[in-house]
């Protein structure tokens, strides 16, 4: 009888200090936080065995999140307290805000990029750097010039290092400034239609360069616009 592999998806925030670190060492940190709390882990194949995990798509730096996934699988069922002995081992700024346990689902789950395809997020702008005080007209002009428009170019380089136009309209599913926080959802995760945007590279060519923001990730939807 093939032994049963107990699996979760562990919703976090990344307060703080940690918007200053990079996808890669986020990472590292939970799946040392999962070691720690002494899991019996399901491991990857291989020479160099890791824990099977699966995390939602790389946070842009210098922003917080509300509510970054994780996928990991046991050998074992967590204890009932797992929410006070993964806090206990983690950074004081990770906060356990839910733990779904997906044990009885047979199918083999979805990869976290593939099943999240839209981000929501709220900015609140805190400095121009021309002015001494901000002037939220500016940013309503531009947040109603966005919306108005028909396209969204950016320039990016492709793999091949030549550099492109694309048009983000579609990737911008919503934007609203309303009483100083500006609420928008993008398009994030795999998709052949409709290309990722980044939430940094968004406010920069819509309010410029000039703008700076506290930016945090709220929400994950899929392609349903259900909350995950």
């Amino acid at each position: 009888m093939q032994e049963k592999i107990y699996k979760y998806r562990l919703k976090l925030t990344k307060y703080g200090e940690l918007k200053y670190i990079s996808h890669l060492d986020w990472q590292n940190l939970i799946i040392k936080t999962l070691r720690r709390c002494n899991l019996k882990l399901v491991l990857s194949e291989g020479f160099n065995k890791i824990p099977k995990t699966g995390f939602s798509p790389a946070l842009p730096l210098f922003i917080e999140s509300d509510c970054e996934l994780v996928y990991f699988q046991t050998h074992e069922p967590i204890i009932e307290n797992f929410k006070d002995l993964f806090e206990k081992n983690t950074n004081k700024n990770v906060k356990l805000v839910e733990c779904r346990d997906f044990s009885d689902v047979l199918t083999k789950l979805p990869p976290l990029d593939t099943l999240i395809q839209w981000a929501k997020y709220q900015a609140i702008p805190i400095l121009n750097k021309n002015e001494s005080i901000l002037n939220f007209k500016d940013i309503e002009y531009n947040t109603k010039k966005c919306l108005s428009c028909d396209d969204i170019l950016i320039e990016r380089k492709t793999k091949k290092g030549l550099n492109k136009v694309i048009n983000y309209r579609k990737s911008l599913n919503s934007l609203e400034f309303k009483e100083g926080i500006l609420t928008f959802v993008l398009k994030t995760g795999q998709d052949v239609d409709i290309p990722s945007l980044r939430a940094d590279e968004f406010l920069k060519h819509v309010y410029g360069e000039n703008y700076l923001f506290n930016v945090k990730r709220v929400c994950f939807f899929d392609k349903n616009m259900k909350v995950l």
